[in-house]
């Protein structure tokens, strides 16, 4: 149990923190919608992620692990169905310059926001696991 709610918890604020830091992602301020929106995507990680898992084993093989981040792309995917409080949507990237080096700004389709939303999400989880780990 205890398992459980700390995969609820860890998926609801890393879902949090990831809308605050990529414009593309919309979540509504209230807490209510964001503690629902974080439940739906711990059933979705709990459930149908080792579903996927375990059809995705030839390619993952194939692919030596690789392909491994489409799973959780899908499960994303799955909870902006389920979901309609949660939306990703396309942005844009206004550009960077840092000690000589420059990135131009450009547009984030809708695909590419999905990535990155993956990506930065599955990356504070599992900050979130190792840190309870110790």
């Amino acid at each position: 149990m205890k398992y459980i709610v700390r995969i609820f918890l860890f998926n609801t604020f890393a879902l949090w923190l990831t809308s605050q830091i990529i414009p593309g992602v919309v979540i509504p301020n209230a807490w209510q919608p964001m503690l629902w929106v974080g439940f739906i995507l711990s059933i979705l990680m709990l459930i149908v992620k080792p579903i996927l898992s375990i059809l995705f084993i030839p390619i993952n093989i194939m692919t030596f692990g690789l392909v491994s981040w489409l799973i959780n792309v899908i499960v994303i995917y799955l909870l902006t169905i389920l979901e309609p409080m949660i939306q990703i949507q396309p942005w844009d990237f206004g550009g960077a310059t840092y000690g000589g080096f420059v990135i131009p700004p450009f547009h984030i389709t809708y695909i590419v926001s999905l990535i990155i939303t993956t990506f930065v999400l599955t990356f504070f989880t599992n900050i979130f696991h190792r840190m309870s780990e110790h």
